[in-house]
């Protein structure tokens, strides 16, 4: 099976999980006990969130271990149901589901949602989302990596806009970005990006499921209790295993960030090229800014109107070559993506697109063996269904 989906989850790292094994067995002790075996695991998870911090470049209190990255977005989303009175959030409109379902749910409760639309190009515009912001904002949230597209927002700008306006209002806005398809592939240095929080997940770089980061600056009200742990924003006894694992992932991604990076671009100009002589071919965004430093080297949608998306999924997974129809949260029940209907895509385009999307070792075959299948299957597809 060529495997071109890594955006959903990449193969796990044998060296991480062989670390998570490790960590089980060796350091089996509850942290929060005062025994020597729980001391031992304390220990252990002190260096993690230390290393941890290294890589982003924060404060090692500022590092919460959670689940993953859905997780991370549903604390900083549901805190706002703490406050004594709803307000508004700006929100882009091309958010993850862990963030864009959780906002349906404040505005259930009350709270008004103002959506910052991108351009065609899948980008954010700053000047936008600072227009959106007033004395009722309480939280701006923008993704930072488009899980469908690649687009990589201009956080820099975006914070700095929303900044200065917050300032002109004299009314302070927390700004949280969802950095799960950024982190191990492409620079995340909290200290340059200026956000208030941030979540990331292990599984999209390697590492194992069920654990992920929230990097929060300032610690806030939450709704979860229980037994302190994480500074008790994230009670529970923590997954250490998990945790170091997830520590060996993302400092072996960003020891070979730059590597792998020019990699991953060449793979994606390898498959633009080849693409372009496929029958009925769309780029999401153009062909002509695909390519561009503005949106990641790892991930890439193309669309074949009229054939449906899941009907080619479906073929292409016949013929050994497994592809996305888009966020892997949301594919269960395909209908049009709300990233790519925000975009202004048209229907039928939206309605035929596949996420293509790849990782360190997808090779240069992989590629040339999905461009012959999917020609292939895309040239006899397209009669039948026009």
């Amino acid at each position: 099976m060529i495997y071109l989906d890594w955006a959903a989850t990449a193969p796990p790292d044998r060296e991480c999980l062989d670390v998570a094994l490790n960590t089980a067995v060796e350091t089996f002790g509850n942290p929060s006990s005062l025994h020597t075996p729980g001391k031992k695991a304390a220990s252990v998870l002190i260096e993690s969130r230390k290393a941890i911090s290294r890589i982003l470049d924060c404060a090692s209190s500022q590092v919460i271990f959670t689940s993953g990255g859905s997780e991370s977005n549903n604390i900083i989303i549901s805190s706002l149901l703490l406050k004594g009175k709803a307000g508004s959030v700006v929100v882009s409109a091309m958010e993850h589901s862990s963030i864009h379902k959780p906002v349906g749910l404040l505005k259930q409760r009350g709270w008004e949602v103002r959506w910052i639309k991108p351009g065609a190009d899948g980008l954010i515009d700053s000047a936008d989302v600072a227009s959106k912001v007033d004395e009722t904002t309480a939280l701006v949230a923008i993704i930072h990596t488009n899980n469908e597209t690649g687009a990589v927002q201009p956080i820099v700008e975006i914070v700095e806009a929303v900044r200065k306006r917050s300032t002109v209002i004299g009314h302070p806005v927390h700004i949280h970005i969802d950095a799960v398809q950024s982190f191990g592939k492409i620079e995340v240095n909290i200290a340059a990006l200026g956000v208030d929080s941030a979540s990331f997940s292990g599984h999209k770089l390697g590492g194992p499921r069920g654990v992920g980061i929230l990097f929060l600056k300032k610690s806030i009200p939450v709704l979860y209790r229980g037994g302190g742990q994480e500074t008790a924003l994230r009670p529970g006894t923590e997954n250490l295993p998990a945790v170091t694992a997830l520590v060996r992932a993302a400092t072996k991604g960003v020891t070979s960030l730059q590597e792998h990076y020019d990699y991953a671009y060449s793979l994606k100009q390898r498959l633009v090229k080849g693409l372009s002589s496929v029958p009925s071919v769309h780029f999401i965004p153009d062909r002509d800014v695909v390519l561009q430093k503005s949106y990641s080297p790892y991930i890439l949608t193309i669309s074949f109107p009229p054939i449906p998306a899941e009907v080619l999924q479906r073929v292409l997974n016949d013929r050994g070559v497994a592809v996305s129809t888009g966020s892997a949260c949301a594919s269960k029940k395909h209908r049009i993506s709300h990233v790519l209907s925000a975009m202004g895509t048209p229907e039928e385009t939206a309605f035929s697109a596949i996420r293509v999307s790849w990782g360190k070792t997808t090779t240069e075959e992989d590629i040339d063996i999905f461009l012959k299948i999917l020609s292939e299957e895309v040239g006899k597809m397209i009669s039948i269904f026009r």
